[in-house]
């Protein structure tokens, strides 16, 4: 490594550091100070607390390192363009891109850092974080343990089970419908007024077994049917529905999947599964982007970059949210809508650092 890329990575790295430290802390306290009615009304405990912000602190990184990358990429450049280290970097010949390409293999490094910490750590923190939150601290009763109500399921094969109650400890549900897919057309439906479980079998009985094939429907009429070949057993209805925040990518991904083999709209979730992927590449968009404003700023327009870095950090928060909810309601395509953010910011940061080559 070339004694100038060491330096270069010596003074962002370190920056990068105090930047994430400083983002962190105010991450947390500023979620400390939403809920501290909350710990001191229910005399949470010092450890519950404790445990509740290290279950937080996977979320606080992931939503603080692009901000960090931003600040520390504008501070570290910016000193080095003050004191003229930069011009003279350039007057021997090299490149703004070549100059920045010790920052760029940092900002990359944490694009995967954000991806893994996604699919490892991310979805087993939040739900511990809000069982702690939930249960431990506000004491809120969990009806799933005894019943749940209005359950929609997607089994495998492309089967569909809707209930109107679930009855956790006794396995049985109460109105329910089973509806059977293959290549998103409807083949079978089992309504029937109660189903339980016999311990290898789910059992209907008092209903209706309807089959359908090139648009003819055949129904029989039953008062007790044992069907075999199901896949799911009772303690996949005593859990509640995940929640796309919840899966890492490829969960999510399989959910989408037999989403879709049972014809159900899936391009909500389409779109929360490329954010999976869109949002860590946040990391190198911004870091392109302060590098070009960094090393064109003036002693003078120093704090006016400041404060444009850390409004452009948002307004990219901003678009993606945007995106996203245009691509939850159907407005935009799903995988546009997750790329957004990053194809509008993207586009801006590359034709800034032409700009800022030519300078």
């Amino acid at each position: 490594m070339r004694l100038l890329d060491r330096y270069l990575l010596r003074e962002f790295v370190g920056y990068l550091v105090l930047s994430l430290l400083g983002c962190f802390v105010i991450f947390l306290v500023v979620d400390l100070v939403e809920k501290i009615d909350v710990f001191l009304d229910h005399h949470a405990s010092a450890g519950l607390m404790a445990q509740y912000f290290l279950n937080l602190a996977p979320e606080a990184i992931d939503k603080m390192m692009p901000v960090a990358l931003l600040l520390a990429t504008f501070l570290s450049l910016g000193q080095l363009n003050k004191f003229g280290e930069l011009t003279a970097m350039r007057a021997s010949g090299l490149s703004l891109v070549r100059i920045l390409m010790p920052v760029f293999a940092v900002s990359w490094m944490c694009v995967g850092l954000l991806f893994l910490l996604g699919e490892y750590v991310k979805p087993a923190a939040a739900k511990a974080r809000d069982e702690i939150y939930n249960r431990r601290i506000q004491h809120l009763a969990d009806n799933t343990n005894t019943e749940r109500a209005d359950i929609t399921y997607l089994g495998q094969g492309g089967r569909i089970w809707y209930m109107r109650l679930y009855v956790v400890p006794e396995e049985r549900m109460h109105e329910v419908s089973l509806q059977e897919f293959k290549n998103g057309q409807l083949t079978r439906r089992t309504d029937a007024a109660e189903a339980s479980w016999d311990g290898s079998h789910w059992v209907f009985v008092s209903g209706y077994q309807r089959s359908f094939d090139h648009g003819r429907e055949t129904a029989t009429a039953f008062d007790r049917i044992r069907v075999g070949n199901l896949a799911e057993r009772p303690e996949d209805f005593a859990k509640k529905d995940p929640q796309p925040e919840e899966m890492n990518f490829g969960q999510l991904k399989d959910y989408v999947q037999r989403l879709r083999s049972s014809g159900a709209r899936v391009n909500n979730y389409l779109v929360d599964l490329q954010l999976k992927l869109a949002f860590p590449v946040i990391c190198f968009v911004v870091v392109m982007i302060g590098g070009a404003l960094a090393t064109r700023l003036r002693m003078q327009s120093a704090a006016l970059g400041f404060g444009l870095s850390v409004a452009i950090a948002f307004l990219y928060y901003g678009f993606m949210r945007a995106g996203q909810a245009l691509g939850h309601n159907g407005a935009l395509n799903p995988y546009f809508a997750a790329w957004l953010g990053d194809i509008v910011f993207g586009g801006a940061g590359l034709w800034m650092m032409v700009q800022a080559q030519r300078s």
